[in-house]
């Protein structure tokens, strides 16, 4: 794994190296609680009690990536920041170390499949281009009436016609 640009014998996908992990994880847990109740028992100084805390990750990181790692890193003491920044770039070789081996994301095998996929992104809701009409009532919608003003017109035109129809049958009928 390659941590600040060195190249360290550690793997996430090793049992042997996980197993260690694990060890030195809670022996730091360990080592931090202990370091913080002698400080607090003691009255120890806040800079002492950053030097502890940076001892007991030193320690840690060295077992977890082996002897003397703290020292290739150019970890001292006095610097927690350099520290976390290590914990840092451990934590991006080991995500970068589980991306290459993941597998990719199933791809749909029939149309049916790809068309559901499809279905959920597009799920989201997109406003209407325009406002809807009024609504139409079913015998609207089968008979479409026409304007008002216009039905009155066609209906006094019908009226007319026939009373003129009516007259003139009864001016032959009288004739």
């Amino acid at each position: 794994m390659n941590i600040c640009g060195q190249e360290f014998d550690f793997s996430l996908l090793n049992a042997n190296d996980l197993d260690r992990l694990e060890d030195a994880i809670d022996e730091m847990t360990r080592d931090s609680e202990a370091e913080t109740a002698r400080c607090d028992r003691e009255n120890v100084r806040l800079g002492d009690r950053l030097r502890a805390q940076a001892r007991v990750s030193m320690r840690g990181l060295d077992k977890i990536l082996g002897a003397g790692a703290s020292a290739r890193l150019g970890l001292t003491e006095n610097d927690l920041g350099r520290i976390y920044d290590i914990l840092d770039d451990l934590n991006r070789a080991a995500a970068a170390e589980k991306a290459r081996y993941s597998r990719p994301a199933a791809v749909p095998q029939n149309r049916a499949q790809r068309r559901a996929e499809k279905r959920q992104r597009d799920k989201k809701h997109k406003p209407p281009l325009s406002y809807p009409a009024q609504p139409v009532s079913r015998s609207e919608g089968f008979y479409p009436q026409a304007v008002p003003a216009a039905q009155m017109v066609a209906r006094v035109d019908k009226a007319a016609r026939r009373k003129q129809l009516l007259d003139e049958l009864a001016a032959l009928e009288n004739g």
